[in-house]
């Protein structure tokens, strides 16, 4: 979180940053509410309320759990917006120029909440072997999935749920900028560009490394074959995203003209 307000502030400011959290956060909690409750639109799972004895729970739902979603969406929507941007500079003073266009187009969108749903691809299956690290068992799906017992529901779910917190944003952004509140950048500075995309990748790298480190310790009762695919299937996964993330700093047509 902390993170997460370093860079949406330098971004936007902080009155969209805010914006950002409520807006999100109330998303979430109504997604989350729905899927505990109907199956809506995450699939059907259950929280282990005994082992969140010491989180704070509002309507059902872990409040740190769902607070999440403020930054992993920020960092998704920030990290499409720099594939879709032009650059300005070289190597590693890199500054991403936004325009209306590159922040808020249906690509854009499309391409965060696509991002967002990637990062639940990484971050679902190791979270469901909560009980082998940290996190602790703290949910289940009553019908495990396909994917590593996660299921197909709640991946559509996380893509939805992004999909309507980005729109919200830009419809928020565009009622602001009416009321005269610009969305100027508070700061720019050489190499600001590539914020997002080590935030994103900080985020499944580092659920990816404990999926590798279970896997490898293979604790009692955990299936380290499977889990060890899990990891290399994970990594697979992120490895073409990285890769063109690297190319878009690299072409030249991609570059802002200098003035």
């Amino acid at each position: 979180m902390v993170f997460f307000f370093l860079l949406a502030v330098m971004e936007q400011g902080w009155t969209r940053t805010l914006t950002w959290v409520l807006s999100s956060y109330l998303i979430a909690l109504a997604a989350e509410w729905g899927s505990i409750n109907y199956g809506i639109p995450f699939g059907d799972y259950s929280y282990h309320y005994e082992a969140l004895s010491q989180d704070l729970v509002i309507a059902g739902v872990p409040f740190f759990d769902t607070i999440s979603f403020s930054f992993l969406s920020y960092v998704s929507y920030s990290f499409a917006v720099y594939f879709m941007s032009p650059l300005s500079g070289r190597g590693f003073g890199l500054i991403r120029e936004d325009t209306q266009a590159s922040r808020w187009s249906w690509g854009t969108l499309m391409l965060g909440s696509f991002l967002m749903m990637v990062i639940d691809l990484i971050v679902d299956p190791i979270a469901n072997l909560g009980e082998y690290w940290f996190l602790g068992k703290i949910y289940h799906y009553p019908n495990p999935g396909i994917h590593f017992g996660v299921t197909f529901a709640n991946y559509c779910g996380w893509f939805v749920v992004a999909l309507a917190t980005l729109t919200t944003n830009r419809f928020l952004d565009i009622w602001l900028s009416t009321k005269g509140l610009s969305r100027k950048p508070s700061v720019r500075f050489p190499g600001m560009a590539f914020f997002s995309p080590l935030f994103w990748t900080g985020i499944v790298a580092f659920q990816l490394g404990v999926t590798w480190l279970i896997a490898l310790e293979h604790p009692e009762g955990l299936d380290a074959e499977k889990t060890l695919l899990q990891a290399v299937t994970g990594s697979y996964l992120i490895a073409p995203i990285l890769f063109l993330a690297w190319i878009q700093a690299l072409k030249p047509s991609n570059r802002f003209p200098q003035k």
